[in-house]
C-alpha cells in the first residue's frame, strides 16, 4: 500500500472513532439527562452553585429557567437567594437511599421523568418537566411534592 493509501485509511479510522466517541456521549432521551445531572452533582463542590453553574447548567436547563436561575445567584452575590435548598433534593440536609429515575410519559418534544429516593428514610420524588429543542432534551422546570415549582419559586 502506497503513502497516500496508508494516510487514507488513518484519516477514515481516525474520523469513524471520534464519531463512535460522540454517539457513546450523546444523551439520546430525558431520563439520561437527568441521570447525568445527578452524577455531575455528585462530585466534591455543588455544581449548581454560582459561577460554576453558568457553564454547566445551559447543557441541562432550558433557557427561560437557566435565565432566573442564574440571575437569582448572582443577585444574592453567594447568599441565600429565592431558593434555600438544593433543587435536586429539595432538601437543605439530605442521605439519599434508593435513587432511581423513572420516565412518568414522553410526547414527542415533551416528557416528564421522576427522580424517586428516600431522603432520611422519607420517600421523595422531584418531577422534572422536560423539552426537545434542536440541541437535546432540556429541563424546562422542577416539581416538588409540596406542588412548588422551581421556576415559580424563581419569578417570587
Amino acid at each position: 500500500m502506497n503513502r497516500l493509501g496508508i494516510l487514507f485509511t488513518a484519516v477514515v479510522f481516525g474520523v469513524s472513532l471520534v464519531v463512535g466517541q460522540d454517539s457513546r456521549d450523546t444523551i439520546r432521551t430525558p431520563e439520561e439527562l437527568v441521570a447525568k445531572l445527578y452524577q455531575v452533582h455528585k462530585g466534591k463542590s455543588d455544581p449548581l452553585q454560582y459561577p460554576q453553574s453558568e457553564k454547566l447548567l445551559g447543557h441541562y436547563f432550558l433557557d427561560p429557567l437557566l435565565k432566573l436561575y442564574l440571575n437569582d445567584q448572582r443577585q444574592s452575590k453567594g447568599e441565600v437567594g429565592k431558593i434555600d435548598f438544593d433543587p435536586l433534593y429539595d432538601a437543605q440536609d439530605f442521605k439519599i437511599t434508593n435513587f432511581k429515575i423513572v420516565r412518568l410519559n414522553n410526547k414527542d418534544g415533551d416528557g416528564l421523568v421522576a427522580a424517586r429516593f428516600k431522603n432520611i428514610g422519607v420517600d421523595e420524588e422531584i418531577v422534572f418537566e422536560m423539552r426537545k429543542i434542536k440541541t437535546g432534551w432540556r429541563i424546562a422546570d422542577i416539581k416538588y411534592k409540596d406542588g412548588r415549582t422551581l421556576m415559580t419559586l424563581l419569578k417570587d
